[in-house]
């Protein structure tokens, strides 16, 4: 397997529960980070309940699906989406993708990883809550960045990521993003509330990449199957994203301190099959 140079960064964008938004932040801040001159990959690994294409509007020949069965390979199913952002589709309705064995995992993992050099950044979008697929491919990332709401459930849900996330991953990093906050003291409350709560149980406090707001042109996006950052490029959510998406393009001797103590994501390949700690 070819080894993954260090300048790929790669995330996994995560959330406790469903309906918070993610995979829509996930592809839009695909779109984002291409537009600043990145060169993107989104892989879109919720193996059961993927929307991905849908969002983007494509019609993929072949997914995931198909490279579990060994008819593909990953980089044989890599569409091109909107603003050159590659993407890995993934199955849709299929039930045993939702509870692959290890060892089927770790072929995608392995194929993932030789991929992933050719991109400077690797997106994730994990599946919803704290399954097995997600906290395997949470584990592979650089970062989680975890897409929380302000309804009081979302929250506890991501805490309990969270907290499986420090068990497992102890030096990973996490960064909070609140999605449709109705205004910014909101945002903030529900970002404080969240890190206090990880302090006081967890010893870790949790940087917030910051908020993005509620804004009606992001369901009339998804609506018409085009992500908001290419059909309301000046929307508030979009303009939100791109600051996000400059924050994650610091500097990387920058991050240098944070990340010195865990191994790179694609490093920590080879404990890839080891057991998963009880919940």
């Amino acid at each position: 397997m070819k080894p993954v140079p260090r300048q790929t960064k790669t995330y996994a964008i995560a959330s406790g529960k469903g309906g918070v938004g993610k995979t829509n932040v996930a592809a839009n801040l695909a779109i984002a980070l291409s537009g600043m001159g990145q060169r993107v990959l989104l892989f879109d690994a919720d193996l059961s309940l993927a929307n991905t294409d849908l969002l983007f509007g494509l019609a993929a020949s072949a997914t995931l699906e198909h490279v579990i069965a060994g008819r593909r390979r990953l980089d044989e199913i890599v569409v091109q989406g909107p603003e050159g952002v590659d993407i890995i589709p993934s199955g849709s309705g299929i039930a045993e993708l939702a509870d692959l064995a290890p060892e089927r995992l770790n072929v995608i993992a392995e194929q993932l990883a030789a991929l992933a050099g050719s991109y400077d950044t690797v997106l994730i979008d994990v599946p919803a809550g704290i399954g097995p697929v997600a906290r395997r491919f949470s584990y592979l990332a650089d970062e989680i960045l975890l897409v929380i709401t302000p309804e009081p459930t979302s929250v506890a849900d991501a805490y309990a990521l969270a907290k499986l996330q420090r068990k497992e991953s102890p030096h990973g990093r996490l960064r909070l993003m609140v999605n449709m906050a109705q205004d910014d003291e909101e945002a903030r409350r529900v970002a404080q509330a969240f890190s206090e709560i990880m302090v006081r149980f967890q010893s870790c406090p949790v940087e917030s990449l910051g908020h993005i707001p509620w804004d009606a042109n992001v369901p009339e996006a998804v609506r018409r199957q085009q992500p908001f950052m290419t059909c309301y490029p000046n929307c508030r959510a979009a303009r939100v994203l791109k600051a996000i998406g400059r924050t994650l393009l610091l500097p990387r001797e920058a991050l240098a301190g944070a990340q010195a103590a865990s191994p790179g994501g694609w490093n920590r390949l080879l404990t890839w099959m080891d057991p998963l700690p009880e919940n």
